[in-house]
């Protein structure tokens, strides 16, 4: 890859990232701010109290402080704002530029303190730890940090030329001006980089997570769900109904089964075609989970056979939610066919403490539903059950 290609490369980068880094830059300006405000303060209580007994040195002193009192007053400005943007959700595109902004007023508050040290040395300290610490501290794209410090380095250097007269000296600081510059940027333009990669692989993973995720939710519903109506499969079922009967058998309640099949849906696939039938068998499903309760279950046999698990239902109450899904069936315009899906239903219940395994209780249910279908179809018929058999005693 050349070195545009590169460049170009980390510039779509740098914009994807750029929401983010603000967000990061926000919460760094609302520490940073509170620390700038009581290391100005603490500035401000020392050379306040400064008396060297000369002229100069005191007046040195006083404006030392002064630049220290607004500079904290800007701080606390900018830590309450950083503060009131964190709680927002959405940014507006100039607040992005904030951050860089911030950091041209500490380089320009950094060279008015410097200037104000000629007056009694000749140190730049002030400036280089200026220029440092925001290439530490703040997360700015390598292009703006450049050009801050580029710009802030020129500002120093004309303005030093107004303060000392030593030309060895000017060269000399300003040359340690431009040295802290450069390495102020490039420390800048590798925390920005480490950053951004860091930044996006951590996208990467979450985007990967949550791909498994979605795809272990495939998987579940493929191992679970019938893929046409989206009831549980056979197999789900039997797990659902073996831990549904055995819960029953403990408690002591009673469980019903209801078979549902619907009648003549051959004709339905040979005359409409297998497209329309598969329509019918999904409004089917539909219009059953909404008629029955939360706690039943539901399930497509195979075919267009439906079987339905009802927890501590008794006899009386599974027989009027049978009836209830016949006529529901029989009214509704399913599909918008010219003739109605009318349903056979087989019906099993299991009175409380009695003891059966789910096996014989769903051959009961096949023989009620046989026996609906044999007495003409559209119709509920109840399997008679066994005499109750004890949990406790077995017999």
């Amino acid at each position: 890859m050349s070195i545009l290609q590169t460049l170009r490369r980390w510039a779509e980068e740098d914009q994807r990232v750029q929401e983010a880094a603000y967000r990061r830059n926000l919460h760094v300006l609302g520490i940073t701010a509170w620390g700038m405000v009581a290391l100005n303060l603490l500035h401000v209580a020392v050379f306040a109290l400064l008396d060297f007994g000369e002229p100069v040195r005191d007046a040195w002193a006083r404006q030392i402080a002064l630049a220290h009192g607004v500079m904290a007053l800007l701080m606390l400005a900018l830590g309450e704002w950083s503060r009131s943007r964190q709680a927002r959700a959405a940014s507006r595109p100039w607040q992005h530029g904030v951050p860089a902004l911030t950091a041209g007023l500490i380089l320009a508050w950094a060279i008015l303190l410097t200037l104000l040290d000629q007056a009694i040395s000749s140190s730049i300290n002030a400036f280089v730890n200026a220029a440092v610490g925001i290439a530490i501290v703040f997360l700015l794209r390598p292009r703006s940090a450049l050009a801050i410090l580029v710009l802030a380095w020129c500002a120093l250097a004309w303005s030093l030329g107004w303060t000392t007269q030593d030309q060895a000296l000017l060269t000399t600081n300003r040359m340690n001006a431009a040295s802290a510059c450069v390495l102020a940027a490039l420390v800048s333009s590798l925390l920005w980089r480490r950053y951004v990669q860091t930044e996006l692989l951590q996208r990467a993973l979450a985007d990967t997570n949550a791909q498994l995720e979605r795809q272990q939710g495939e998987l579940q519903a493929l191992a679970t769900l019938d893929p046409l109506t989206g009831l549980l499969n056979r197999r789900a079922f039997v797990r659902a109904a073996e831990a549904e009967l055995a819960r029953a058998q403990r408690q002591g309640s009673p469980l019903s089964l209801l078979m549902l099949d619907l009648d003549h849906f051959k004709s339905i696939n040979d005359h409409f075609g297998h497209p329309k039938g598969d329509e019918v068998l999904r409004e089917v499903a539909r219009l059953m989970t909404h008629t029955v309760r939360h706690t039943d279950r539901i399930a497509r046999q195979g075919g267009d056979e439906f079987i339905l698990l009802l927890p501590d239902t008794g006899e009386a109450h599974a027989l009027h939610l049978a009836e209830k899904l016949r006529q529901t069936l029989a009214g509704a315009p399913i599909a918008h066919l010219d003739t109605p899906v009318t349903a056979s239903i087989g019906l099993a219940c299991l009175p409380a403490h009695s003891a059966m395994d789910l096996d014989t209780l769903l051959q009961h249910v096949d023989r009620a539903l046989y026996e609906a279908k044999h007495q003409g179809r559209n119709r509920c018929v109840v399997a008679p059950m066994p005499a109750p058999r004890s949990v406790l005693t077995g017999t």
